[in-house]
């Protein structure tokens, strides 16, 4: 597919994707691909694949990410069985 004049084209767009799902992107940037992917069937499923994959890695990264607590109680474990100390 062809990519109108004035578009990005799909390498750039793809290339760009974590920028333009993380919107770290300029106005400018990120309406270049929004119109890209208005155009462009390939490059939108790619786009939906990504994001997707972004949003089951946040949610997991939600659901097992360890307190300070317990990277504290850790680190005095460690410290305790360094200096041969038991609990």
């Amino acid at each position: 597919m062809s990519t109108p004049v004035g578009l990005p084209d799909c390498e750039t767009v793809v290339r760009a994707l974590w920028d333009y799902l993380d919107r770290e992107l300029g106005d400018v940037d990120l309406a270049a691909i929004d119109a890209h992917l208005a155009v462009c069937a390939k490059c939108r499923a790619h786009a939906e694949f990504e994001r997707r994959l972004v949003d089951e890695i946040r949610a997991l990264r939600a659901q097992h990410d360890a307190p300070d607590t317990l990277r504290t109680r850790l680190l005095a474990v460690l410290r305790r069985a360094q200096l041969g100390e038991r609990r």
